[in-house]
């Protein structure tokens, strides 16, 4: 009997998490024959003792890059959620051709020149973001990081989230990312949006995912924590797209 070869997954979290937040789906997806990779970018969750001051956006790309190199992967479905967006969109213009899909999690799908800022804090709402950061994380870190109930985390793991959560080195966020049209190159694309969070800056990005040809788009009825809230559905989608 042929055996077939096990897909592979690289799951990229999004601001002030971690690669903790995809336990749930990782287990499942292995539990499967799948390969996960979970990465926890600089900066955050167990690598909060990297300096921030030091860490912006590209940064963040390079590692991602590396582990693919390191590990020598290729047809990997990559997927980023909310800011991880803007990280597997840099990935993507680096290395197309070891992607088989690219999976945007209630995620930025960034347009070259844009920063995560330009797409979630626009005009006014950039001002109380850039006063936390004076305030509180000394011009470089985005903190107190925004609680479990404003991503409408399930209250029965609210208390772990904000266990969990730190916080998030803010050049990452001001960086404008620099893409060309290699993505096009990837044979699959994806958008998942997670419908009762209501945040309008990501219903916009969903809205012209689904205008995009060739997107596969889904919906997923939980708060802006799929892969926590739903892990089960989550993990379905991500091998249908494999």
């Amino acid at each position: 009997m042929t055996t077939l070869p096990a897909k592979t997954f690289v799951l990229i979290h999004g601001a002030s998490h971690g690669g903790w937040c995809y336990d749930r789906v990782a287990a499942i997806l292995r539990s499967q024959g799948g390969q996960v990779f979970t990465p926890t970018l600089a900066g955050l969750a167990e690598r909060a003792c990297v300096d921030a001051r030091r860490i912006d956006l590209t940064t963040h790309v390079d590692e991602i890059v590396a582990l693919f190199e390191r590990e020598n992967l290729g047809d990997v479905v990559l997927c980023g959620h909310s800011y991880g967006g803007m990280v597997i969109a840099g990935v993507a213009d680096r290395i197309p051709d070891r992607i088989g899909n690219l999976v945007f999690l209630d995620a930025v799908a960034p347009e070259n020149g844009k920063s995560m800022n330009d797409y979630v804090f626009p005009g006014w709402r950039l001002a109380p973001i850039l006063i936390s950061v004076w305030l509180f994380g000394r011009g470089y870190k985005l903190t107190p990081p925004p609680p479990a109930w404003f991503f409408k985390v399930n209250k029965a793991d609210r208390a772990m989230v904000n266990r969990r959560l730190t916080a998030h080195p803010y050049a990452t966020l001001r960086e404008k990312i620099r893409i060309g049209n290699n993505a096009d190159r990837i044979a699959g694309h994806t958008y998942i949006h997670a419908t009762n969070w209501g945040n309008p800056q990501i219903a916009r990005q969903y809205e012209l995912a689904k205008k995009r040809k060739g997107w596969k788009v889904f919906e997923v009825g939980c708060g802006h924590d799929i892969m926590i809230d739903a892990p089960d559905e989550l993990a379905r989608i991500l091998v249908s797209v494999s």
